[in-house]
């Protein structure tokens, strides 16, 4: 090789550092729009980042719901935990900036070989005037171009050896530039840290919201549930449904027999849900709700609690109770099942069994014997606990469910003596 040209060992340790330069530099540029840019103040990364505009976005969408509202609390909450986790993320990206772009750039700007490439071109310019006057030769300019290459050669050889020095020197910063690259996964180790510490503080205020709620659903929940969300002895179904029966119709023929309107328990039931009770909707003159209606809103609400009201537990035992063959016998161990039942459960069936007694008594209007309501509602109190109201199993006992509730409804001044409880 001439001594004009690269050598072989300084062309791979070339090779090595552009294909890292050409990583590094792919790195900045893919890096930057993940922190919002280079050299950029933290105000700004805070104006352009995402999770701040969302968490601002979200308070913005509450200005027209009531301050009552727990959508609002919790969606207010969930904002401001969105803006304090986007303030992090802007110290985060500048942090990334300044501590792991920054010195990658730095090295990537600090590795330049101007003489190098000035020496080639002087070279390809001998070679091509070289070729060109091969024919006719130009002697002077030939002369002059020879000069001016012989005069380089020394700078050139101090320039390729100061080449090598600047490749090496750059290859020697790898450790560090991997150092700056753990620093990215530091910082996002904290980042995430901090992050989940501002969400878990914020947690329990939003929970607290929800819990606060007046606005829980009433159907398809526990008993036990609905008494503690609404701090109440007897659920607000049976006592307001109950209360409306016996002032309005408790003389009307076939009650909890006959279906009331699909639209009217519809919307019954949506009050219940939505308000925790259907009182406003009773006040309002332009709705009057059919009694059939009031009564099928309480069958259903019965019907689709979690677990019912004589409880699952309790199944085999009311069961077995009922097929003592004995009438004394079987009453007593009723009596002793009956006393058997939590005191939620066991209020909340006195409240029920009570006004089911008092409606027998207007049997001769209303049509319901004690046997009638007992084959009507008898199902949607005593179930198993296995695939719900249409299971074999209590298909199988259907007239032992039916004689548990109708003996409830003949005795129960007996089967809820206040002295007794």
């Amino acid at each position: 090789a001439e001594k004009t040209e690269i050598s072989d060992s300084l062309q791979q340790i070339e090779r090595k550092a552009e294909a890292t330069k050409k990583s590094l530099s792919t790195i900045v540029k893919v890096c930057t729009p993940y922190i919002n840019g280079i050299g950029v103040d933290k105000e700004k990364r805070l104006r352009k980042n995402q999770t701040s505009h969302l968490g601002q976005a979200l308070q913005d969408c509450t200005a027209n719901l009531p301050n009552d509202s727990v959508v609002k609390s919790v969606v207010m909450d969930l904002g401001t935990a969105l803006n304090e986790v986007g303030k992090l993320q802007a110290t985060t990206e500048t942090n990334i900036d300044e501590d792991v772009i920054v010195p990658i750039s730095n090295v990537l700007e600090s590795n330049k070989a101007d003489c190098i490439i000035y020496n080639n071109v002087l070279f390809t310019r001998l070679n091509k005037e070289k070729e060109r006057s091969s024919g006719n030769i130009n002697m002077a300019k030939l002369k002059a171009l020879n000069d001016e290459y012989d005069g380089n050669e020394k700078i050139f050889n101090q320039a390729q050896d100061s080449l090598a020095i600047e490749h090496l020197h750059f290859l020697s910063n790898e450790t560090m530039i991997s150092s700056s690259l753990l620093h990215f996964v530091d910082f996002q180790i904290q980042y995430l840290k901090d992050a989940i510490a501002i969400y878990e503080a914020f947690k329990p205020c939003i929970q607290k919201s929800i819990d606060q709620s007046p606005r829980k659903k009433v159907f398809g929940v526990t008993l036990s549930e609905h008494l503690q969300t609404f701090n109440r002895e007897i659920a607000v179904v049976l006592e307001e449904c109950i209360n409306f029966i016996t002032e309005n119709g408790i003389k009307t023929e076939g009650l909890f027999r006959i279906t009331g309107s699909a639209s009217q328990m519809k919307l019954l039931r949506a009050a219940y849900d939505g308000v925790g009770s259907i009182e406003s909707l009773l006040n309002e003159r332009d709705f009057i709700p059919g009694i059939h209606s009031i009564a099928g809103t309480l069958k259903h609400y019965l019907r689709e609690l979690s677990e019912p009201l004589m409880t699952y537990e309790l199944y085999e035992e009311w069961i077995d109770a009922a097929k003592t063959a004995d009438p004394q016998e079987r009453l007593q161990e009723l009596w002793r099942v009956n006393r058997s039942l939590p005191k939620e459960n066991y209020e909340n069936l006195k409240f029920l069994v009570i006004f089911l007694a008092q409606l027998a008594e207007h049997a001769d209007s209303n049509k319901m014997s004690s046997s009638n309501i007992a084959l009507v509602m008898a199902p949607n109190l005593l179930r198993s606990s296995q695939h719900g109201l249409e299971s074999p199993t209590n298909q199988v006992h259907f007239n032992e469910i039916t004689s548990v509730v109708q003996n409830l409804i003949d005795h129960s001044e007996w089967f809820f003596q206040d002295d007794c409880v």
